[in-house]
This record gives structure tokens, sequence and C-alpha cells, in this order.
């Protein structure tokens, strides 16, 4: 399984807070940021639709005061309908006074019409048409003026003929039958083709019919009214009637007004996102946003105007007032992916210095411990307080661990860190080889130096334990001036009596090397058992306190035949098992049948007089072996 190091994991832990830090910023930034889009794009619409409100109302009071102005000079007869100087009179100063007006007439009952009328280019024409009998086209008047500083000045007359009749027209048909004021919006008008709202009022003098007074506002005049609003570039605003047809907008569409939504190219995506909000919105009061392909975010709102159901409908793109904060938004971006690139590089820098190879090195370290290599483990000084004082704790650790394995079999030990070996009492049945090595006449010289029989102890133990571990033995104990070594435990050895007898002879000739411990016994300097046989071996004793060790008749077997290689006055003594083990049959000599002490049959035992047998190698000690011995890894330290 794949595991991170601990440098990975310290780089992703700081990208991942830069980057969740930056992007908390960023959402909050942005959201922050449409919100107040939404806020000024909500008081634009507030102030648009306000201002087309105080416009149209504006309009609209001007119109049907104007009409009023005129129903009531003809209902109390101050002037008569028919007359023409006083009627063209009024309706052409009317008309200069009020520039929101395109249209005043009058339309009589028989067919007949007169009106003012503002064009375009900003002369004020007279139109009247006359009477004709049913079928027959009518007469047309039309006198043409031009409006000069404080007066007008007549331009020409024109005479033609005219198609229109004022009895047909909506607005004349719906002043008629009502009594009170009513508003059309219609197409024709006397000119021709002029989309127009108009407000109609019946006229009786004198209590009779005498005709329908007209008022009308070109819907151009209030397309030019929103176009005066300023509206934000790439904005659009749309008066709509109840029905959704578009009367006026503030940005006519290649200079076409069109009459609805579906008229718009569709290239006009601002009209393509109104016209969808209208289709989903039924209500004539919304506030959305809608996705446009080409514009993106859209907000549309739609609120109700004082006249008709009416509706004006605006359409913003956000990109109006949010490109530049967009933009600023992906500059952030890219400066928070620069800074998050520099925070990685810086990472790995200072967790590879900081952690990494501190850690590594301790790691390693470790190893070594778990090996029971103590001697390379070293403090290695760190800039982090917590690592050094792992250091030094380990430090510590392997002194402790050093001097531990001075008071247990270093084979023990180290399968006992490993944790291969659990401590608590237990032991198997296995074949060993056991050896007690011991210092002829110490108890004498015990009592002759006292304190100063030290250095002398110290060099027999030293030389019994070098021997030992020169042939993969196994120093279980020190029982007073005796050593207690075993083979084939905790480690498997085909070899182990054969190495028990080399580790013998090598105690012999290195203690005949020195200087004896006294002068009565300097020809035997050593008195050594050996016997092989199966016993008990793992971790005895209790469980707060144990030992590795071996027990059964084999090891006392062996410690008996320490007394008797004394009473037979030779420095080795093999048992049975062990000569047969040995196989260097030329080097061993019986010494017959002996009895030893708790066992009820003599025993046969042997011994070893050659003193040039030199060691033919053996286990380091660590398991390996070049002399063609079978040791098992310490881990194994019982008998399958």
């Amino acid at each position: 399984m794949y595991r991170p190091k601990l440098g990975q994991v310290v780089v992703v832990l700081l990208l991942l807070a830069v980057l969740s830090t930056a992007a908390l910023i960023h959402l909050i930034w942005q959201r922050a940021a449409s919100e107040n889009v939404e806020e000024i794009v909500a008081s634009l619409d507030a102030q648009t639709a306000g201002s087309v409100r105080n416009d149209l109302s504006s309009t609209l009071a001007l119109v049907s005061s104007t009409a009023e102005i005129v129903r009531s000079i003809f209902f109390q007869g101050a002037i008569m309908a028919d007359d023409e100087v006083k009627r063209e009179f009024l309706f052409l100063s009317l008309l200069r006074e009020q520039p929101a007006i395109a249209w005043i007439g009058f339309g009589f009952p028989d067919g007949r019409f007169f009106g003012s009328h503002a064009t375009s280019d900003g002369s004020i024409e007279m139109v009247e048409i006359g009477a004709a009998a049913p079928g027959e086209p009518r007469p047309l008047r039309r006198d043409l003026y031009r409006p000069i500083p404080g007066d007008i000045f007549f331009e020409q007359r024109v005479k033609a003929e005219s198609a229109y009749v004022a009895l047909g027209a909506p607005w004349y048909r719906h002043g008629k039958e009502s009594g009170d004021p009513v508003w059309t919006v219609t197409n024709v008008l006397p000119n021709g083709f002029e989309p127009s709202i108009v407000l109609s009022k019946r006229v009786e003098t004198f209590g009779k019919f005498t005709g329908v007074v007209m008022v009308a506002v070109s819907l151009r005049r209030l397309s030019q009214a929103l176009q005066a609003l300023n509206v934000p570039a790439r904005s659009k605003a749309f008066v709509l009637d109840e029905n959704g047809r578009v009367l006026a907008t503030s940005e006519p569409s290649d200079g076409v007004m069109a009459a609805h939504f579906s008229d718009f190219p569709a290239s006009d995506a601002v009209a393509a996102a109104a016209a969808e909000a209208v289709a989903i919105n039924r209500g004539t009061a919304f506030r959305v946003v809608m996705q446009n392909a080409a514009l993106g975010p859209v907000f549309v709102s739609s609120s109700r105007l004082p006249f008709e159901n009416w509706r004006l409908v605006t359409a913003t793109p956000r990109s109006t007032f949010a490109g530049s904060i967009d933009k600023n938004i992906r500059r952030i971006a890219i400066v928070v992916l620069a800074i998050a690139g520099l925070a990685a590089v810086t990472a790995v820098a200072f967790a590879n210095l900081l952690f990494a190879r501190p850690l590594g090195r301790l790691a390693a370290q470790l190893r070594a411990v778990e090996r029971f290599s103590l001697e390379s483990v070293r403090h290695q000084p760190t800039f982090l307080a917590e690592l050094n004082d792992f250091s030094q704790a380990l430090n510590r650790m392997s002194v402790g661990l050093s001097a531990f394995a001075r008071y247990m079999p270093l084979d023990v030990v180290r399968p006992l860190v490993e944790g291969s070996i659990e401590p608590k009492p237990g032991g198997e049945l296995c074949e060993i080889t056991v050896m007690f090595a011991d210092l002829p006449g110490f108890t004498e010289l015990t009592e002759r130096l006292g304190p100063g029989v030290e250095p002398q102890l110290t060099r027999f133990l030293t030389i019994a334990v070098g021997a030992v571990h020169a042939e993969g033995g196994t120093v279980d104990k020190f029982i007073g001036d005796a050593v207690m070594a075993i083979w084939n435990a905790p480690g498997r050895q085909a070899d182990h009596a054969a190495r028990a007898c080399r580790a013998a002879i090598a105690i012999r000739e290195k203690m005949h090397e020195q200087q004896p411990v006294s002068p009565e016994h300097d020809e035997v300097r050593v008195r050594i058992g050996i016997n092989s046989g199966t016993a008990l071996i793992g971790n005895i004793g209790s469980a707060e306190r144990l030992s590795y060790t071996a027990i059964g008749d084999t090891v006392n077997l062996a410690s008996r035949l320490v007394g008797v290689a004394k009473e037979h006055g030779v420095e080795i003594v093999l048992g049975e098992a062990t000569a047969r083990g040995f196989g260097a049959i030329p080097l061993i000599r019986s010494l017959g049948l002996a009895t030893v002490r708790g066992k009820a049959k003599p025993v046969a035992i042997h011994t070893i007089d050659r003193f040039d047998l030199a060691s033919k190698g053996g286990s380091n000690g660590n398991g390996d072996d070049d002399g063609g011995d079978a040791r098992l890894h310490a881990g194994q330290a019982f008998c399958r």
C-alpha cells in the first residue's frame, strides 16, 4: 500500500490551506461583488421605471388636460367646431405649447376630420379631410407651417385626396360610445402609419352630439423618452402593453421599431433575454437573472406603469457592471495560483530541510536499533525542538539497550527488540548442547585476594564469552565464577555439539596462555562440562520477571560434569551424546563410566586431550555461518 512521505503531506496540507483560504476569500468577494452589482442594477431599474412612470404620467396628464380644454371650449360654445379659423388657431396654439403631443384633432359625425399634427422634422401641418359620398375619395387639405421664434411661418398648402375615414377609427368609435375619456392604441392616423396612444372624448354642444376630440402621443416619442433616460451601455428598456406588444424601446434594433419581441433580429441578445424572461414569468412585476449564451447573466426586471396595464421591462447584462470585477477576479485567481506555486516550492524546501531529512535520519537510526546495531546510533541535532528531543531520546534509548544487551544474550535481546518474541513465560523442548565452564581455585583465590580477585575473574569470563560467541553460542548466564552457554538455541545449528567442543578447546588454550591463578592450579586452568540432549528452552520465570534459559536433565548433567572433571583431573568432560556429535574421534578419549549425583545409573564420559585443535570457524553471533551450520533466524527462538 502506498504511504505518502511527510514532505508530500506538508506540501499538500499547505497548498490546501492556501487554496482553501484563497477560494474562501474569492467566494466571499465574488458574492459581495455580485450582491453589489444586483443592488446597482435594481437601483437603476427602479430609477428607470420611476423616470418612465413620471414621464408617462406627465405626458398622459398633459394629453388629458389638452383634450379636456378642447372639449370644454366646444361644449360651452366658446368656439364652434365648424368655425374653421378659430378652430385652427386653437389647435395650432395648443400643439405648439405641448411638444410631447403629436396630434390634436376632431372627428365630425358626418365623417369629416380636422387636426393639427407635429411632424417628425419639427414642422406643423393642419390637416382637414372633408365629407364625401360613400365609396368616393375624401378631399384632403394640408397646410404646412414652420415654427419661427415667437411665431409660425406658413409655407404651403397641399390639396389631395384621402382614404382615411374618422368614423371607422377606433378612437372615434370608442370615444363616441363612452361618456368617459377613452384611451386606445392605434397604428393608423390621418397622415398614415404612425403608432400612437390616443385619448378621445365625446363632445356635446347644447346637449347635441357634435363629434369626438382626440389627442395623440406618438409611440416614437415614448421611445425617445426611453432613450433620453441614459440607460447603461448594452442595456435596453421596453414598454409593453397588456397583450405583450412592444410599444417603445430605448434602442430600436437596426433602426426598426419592432411590434413584438419576435420581430427583433436574432443577433439582439438583450431582446432575446427579455423575451425569454417575459415568456417564463407571466406576472407583470418580476425580477430574474437569465443566462444568455452571448452575454452571460442578464438581469431582467418588469414593473407596472400607470396606464392601461402597461409595463416597463429592462434588460441589463451583468457584464455591463461586472466586466472589470470579473477581470480582477481572473487576475486574483492567477495571483493566487502563483502564490500557491511559490508556497509549494517553499513548502517542499522547508519540509525537506526541517522534516524529511531529519526524520529520514531518525528512521535509519530506528532501523539500526531494530537490528540492534546500536554502535551506529548517534544524536542528530535538528532545528525543530521536538525532533531534536526525539533524537536525544533515541540516543539515550540506544545507550540503555546497549547496557541491557550486556545482561542478556544478544540473540535473545534482538528478537525482543524486533518484536518477534513475545515476552511472556513459556518454552518448548529442543535439542541443545550445554556447556558449563568453571575457574579452578576461585574460592581459595577469593579468600586470599578479596576484592582483588575481580581482574582474574574478568579475564576468565572474557575469554569464555569470546570463545562461545566465536562458535555461535549463547551465553546464558554467569553463575559465580562459572559460565553457562548453550548452542542450537535460540538459533538453529546442526553441528551444535562440535561447536561447543571447539569453544571448550579454545577456552582451555587461551587460559593456558595466561598466568595461572595460583601455582597449585598450573596444570588445570579450567574445568568444562559439556552435554547434549533435549531440554526445555525459553522464557522461564513469572509474569513480572523472566529469564531466557534452558532447564532439564541435559542441563543438570552438563553442570555435574564440571565436578566429574575435577574428580578425574581433566579440564574437559563430554557427555556421550556430545562426543558423538563432535565427530573428531581421534581427539576424544573415553574416561569410562562415572557416577553422577542425581543419576540412577553411571554415565559414559569422555575428554579431549589434544591441545593443537584450531577453531574451524562458526557463527559470528548474528546468525551467519562460515562452518556449514544450519542456524535459523534469531527470531525463531524455539524448536518447531
